[in-house]
Order: C-alpha cells, then structure tokens, then sequence
C-alpha cells in the first residue's frame, strides 16, 4: 500500500511539473519535439522522489512512483486537449509511458535511499570509534 502522505506530495509536484510542461509546449512551438522527453523526465523524477521518501523496498517506490508518473501522464493528456491538441490517440501510450518512467524512477529513488543510509551508517560508525 503506497503511502499517501509521501504521494500526495509527489502527484502535486508531477501535476505542476507536467501542466507546465505543456503550457510551455503551446506557448512556444518550437519547444513541442522535447515535450516527449520532459514529460517522461518529469515522471522519472517524480518517481524518484516518492522512492527517496519512501525507502521501504523496490516494489513499493516502484508502485508509487508509477502512480505519480501515470496521474502526471492524464494530466498532461487532458490538459493538451483542453488547449485544443488532439491527443485522443496518444492518451493510452503517453499515460503508459510516464507510468513506466515514473516506475524507473521509484526504482532509482529506492537505489538512492539505500545508499544514503548505508553512507550514514558508515559515517556514524566512523565518528563513533
């Protein structure tokens, strides 16, 4: 079960993150063709954060850092087609996306957490002998 305090978080940051992704997007044309990349790296991160956070295992920063990419994913969609995109077939693969990248990242995130109570525990080991 994803904690929802650490989610809640982290779908706010993903939602902001995304919606200002494609406001930029159809604000400035030319910025479309990175719009791919940034949305998926805004899910990446988004799932790192909620892993980092997390810290109890790989399928629990992966689960919810799935969830964060895949509610930033929706809203992105559905905020294309409220500026007018036509998105209708992309919503399947764009949300499948950012859920596989938000995943990676919670992966990561998990991967990152490790490693930084493992270099707390040395350091502690260390200052106290």
């Amino acid at each position: 079960m994803p904690d929802l305090k650490i989610l809640r978080r982290v779908v706010i940051v993903s939602l902001v993150l995304q919606l200002a992704l494609v406001g930029i997007g159809w604000a400035w044309p030319p910025f479309r063709p990175a719009l791919l990349f940034g949305c998926m790296m805004t899910a990446a991160v988004a799932g790192m954060l909620y892993g980092r956070d997390l810290g109890r295992g790989f399928l629990a920063g992966m689960l919810g850092g799935g969830i964060a990419g895949a509610a930033g994913g929706v809203a992105a969609v559905a905020a294309a087609g409220w500026l007018g995109e036509h998105p209708e077939s992309v919503i399947p693969y764009g949300v499948m996306v950012t859920m596989l990248t938000g995943a990676v990242g919670g992966f990561f995130g998990e991967v990152d957490a490790r490693l930084r109570a493992y270099i707390v525990r040395k350091l502690t080991d260390r200052m106290n002998s």
